[in-house]
């Protein structure tokens, strides 16, 4: 987390380093148009003293504050902010001093008339990066929130109108049996209502209902359709996306053969979900075509967690295996 942190952040904090540099040469340069070179120089070695405390440890204290309150939390920040400033500055005045640029008797005087303004304008540097940041993280979660409903919203109808072609396909022939599809059907319904709110559910939702599907697909073909499901009661407390096992069921159905096999492992602090069904299998990276249920939870899983999330086609012979990884986070 430290290192990640670290590399996001060192191009900004470079950026921010030049431009205060530059910005408080030219400042304290006053009128005298011809100090502005040297002046700059002069700042920018002060500023290239104070960067690079913030890129080492602005880092390491989010991460550890992010679980205080928000009333410590952001006065721990600022009064990190404040001491870091002031601690750079002192480092900056002693390379100046250091370069013979700045007198040694000088420096105690002017290390103590820096301090006022050193801590004023850290603060104010470092709440108006932190309310930039969030603005921005904002606007990414609205966005990401809004491709996960639209997504969401184009799933759902598929999976109605598979399930409306099972039932058709049961009323000549059993309407009992096709009663009871309509009775699962009315539960899955609910159900997936009742997750239009959250972006995720417990697995052992999920897993009821690729069951209750298995059960209505399980209705119109018989004996032509097996299935066996291994999800370790200690995993069903993790969070997935809503209709994600069934997607993966629901695909096995259609497209693989009469077995099916449905299981859930803890992959090193990632939550594994495999569907296996005999079927004659994908490439291992298949093209799958716009609106195609795979393709919608391929899309989904980036936009929950990017790279961190992975649809997976993994070859095993014989039979088809679809995979989904992703962060093991309990609900």
């Amino acid at each position: 987390m430290y290192a990640e942190e670290l590399r996001r952040t060192w191009k900004k904090t470079l950026a921010v380093t030049i431009a205060v540099g530059v910005i408080s040469g030219i400042i304290s340069s006053g009128t005298a148009w011809s100090e502005i070179p040297s002046r700059i120089a002069y700042n920018e070695i002060v500023s290239f003293c104070v960067g690079p405390l913030f890129w080492f440890t602005a880092p390491f204290l989010f991460f550890y504050t992010q679980r205080l309150r928000p009333a410590s939390r952001w006065a721990i920040r600022v009064v990190y902010a404040a001491i870091t400033m002031n601690v750079g500055v002192l480092i900056g005045l002693a390379a100046l001093g250091g370069l013979g640029v700045l007198p040694w008797t000088l420096y105690a005087t002017i290390a103590k008339g820096s301090v006022v303004p050193t801590t004023v304008f850290g603060v104010l540097c470092f709440v108006g990066f932190a309310m930039y940041d969030a603005l921005k993280y904002r606007a990414q979660y609205e966005t990401a929130q809004a491709r996960l409903s639209s997504l969401e919203s184009r799933l759902r109808p598929h999976f109605l109108f598979n399930t409306l072609n099972s039932i058709m396909a049961l009323i000549p022939e059993d309407p009992a049996a096709a009663e009871r599809v309509t009775e699962k059907l009315a539960t899955l319904l609910r159900y997936s209502l009742d997750a239009t709110a959250a972006s995720t559910v417990r697995l052992e939702q999920e897993l009821k209902v690729a069951t209750d599907y298995l059960e209505i697909e399980k209705t119109r073909f018989g004996e032509r359709l097996h299935y066996t499901i291994d999800v370790p009661e200690t995993l069903q407390h993790i969070e997935v996306p809503p209709f994600s096992l069934q997607t993966l069921v629901e695909n096995s159905v259609k497209y693989g053969g009469g077995e099916i096999r449905v299981s859930a492992r803890n992959g090193n602090g990632r939550l594994v979900l495999r569907v296996w069904d005999s079927g004659d299998g994908f490439p291992a990276k298949p093209n799958l075509p716009a609106g195609h249920g795979l393709r919608n939870l391929k899309e989904r899983l980036d936009a929950l967690w990017g790279t961190n999330a992975a649809l997976e086609f993994p070859r095993e012979d014989p039979g088809t295996t679809v995979q989904v990884s992703i962060p093991s986070r309990a609900k």
